[in-house]
């Protein structure tokens, strides 16, 4: 799952610094750190197991 998430990141990105549209640019900052805030927390929740 965080290989997922870290694929929608790298493409999420692309929009960030390409888009022109004010809203789709802040849309997808969005979403980049909601996937980087998840990583996080399967990150932590793997190593709370012992992963």
């Amino acid at each position: 799952m965080t290989a997922h998430h870290r694929g929608g990141v790298h493409i999420a990105e692309g929009c960030v610094q390409k888009c022109a549209v004010g809203a789709e640019r802040a849309l997808a900052q969005g979403m980049v750190d909601a996937q980087k805030s998840e990583m996080l927390l399967m990150a932590d929740m793997l190593k709370e197991r012992g992963a």
